[in-house]
């Protein structure tokens, strides 16, 4: 019985080359997933500040929809009713400016004809890359005194 060390020899560098070949794509194909890994977590990173981001400005949006209704509120109980109709609609005059990058503004509505009732809007808006949002806030005042 002859054994034929050469073809054994070739048969042992088929199997490494192959197995060299083999490494090269598990290596690339754990470059991919680690790839995908990587770009997951910056892309939920991403959209957490994204959210958080707009999460802090709703909240600076409805405190300064409160506090414009507050400063209406004391305008009113500071005057006249006839002053305050006069002026409902005019935040400098209350004392009441457009805080920075916020657009604030005040509706204010005589309720069926009324002259007594008024309906009063703050709303505060601001844009960011998803569009223009914004904070509202509906009261009704009336003459009291």
């Amino acid at each position: 019985m002859k054994i034929d060390f050469f073809n054994q020899d070739q048969s042992r560098q088929g199997l490494i080359f192959r197995g060299k070949g083999q490494s090269l794509i598990e290596v690339l194909a754990a470059l991919a997933v680690l790839m995908l890994v990587i770009l997951s977590l910056v892309w939920i990173t991403t959209v957490s500040i994204r959210n958080a981001d707009f999460s802090k400005k709703q909240a600076q949006a409805t405190s300064y929809v409160k506090e414009a209704m507050e400063k209406i509120r004391a305008y009113r109980d500071r005057n006249s009713w006839d002053v305050f109709k006069n002026n409902c609609g005019n935040a400098s005059v209350m004392g009441i400016s457009s805080p920075v990058p916020f657009s604030l503004t005040i509706s204010c509505i005589t309720i069926g004809g009324d002259d007594n009732k008024r309906e009063i809007t703050v709303t505060v808006s601001w844009s960011d890359s998803k569009g223009t949002h914004q904070s509202k806030s509906t009261s009704y005042f009336t003459k009291w005194r």
